[in-house]
């Protein structure tokens, strides 16, 4: 996993640290960090602000992996802020990536209570301590202007004005 000059330079050198997942991982470690910025990926996310990071098309694609504890580390960080980013669509603009809800059986990677910010090349929705509505409101204008309409439309019947 290196070249041997990597490990003489990594050998005895006091200015790096491993460290096992079980600490690296742990959102009361990263959370020490003052200012800690966690920037993660989705695949999805669905209009109440649920994280999907793990499945596509009904098929695992990925795990969890740190997703949830950087996170929790990052919003418990004094400064600290957790950004969720991803493109608007997929599947060469066909397939919004912002859906009212997702599939049966797509696990939640990140729980909406966990999200601070979600950002897409149209915006960045704030949604920290935002009802289900504002939610979805802030998502919808995120959204690829191709799928606003409907996922406003699915909205108002669930939620009510938005």
């Amino acid at each position: 996993m290196g070249s041997k000059k990597l490990y003489d330079y990594a050998d005895n050198n006091p200015a790096i640290e491993l460290h096992p997942v079980d600490y690296v991982n742990n959102p009361i470690i990263i959370a020490q960090n003052d200012n800690m910025i966690s920037i993660n990926s989705a695949i999805q996310i669905d209009l109440m602000g649920q994280v999907n990071a793990e499945y596509v098309d009904s098929k695992q694609f990925s795990g969890p992996g740190g997703q949830v504890d950087f996170v929790r580390g990052a919003t418990m960080s004094k400064g600290g802020k957790s950004i969720i980013a991803l493109p608007s669509t997929t599947a060469k603009g066909t397939i919004s990536r912002i859906v009212f809800t997702f599939d049966e059986g797509v696990p939640v990677t990140t729980s909406r209570n966990d999200v601070d910010y979600v950002i897409t090349e149209y915006g960045i929705a704030h949604l920290r301590g935002k009802t289900l509505r504002e939610r979805a409101k802030l998502l919808i204008e995120i959204a690829h202007p191709n799928f606003r309409e409907e996922l406003r439309k699915k909205a108002l019947e669930k939620f009510g004005e938005l």
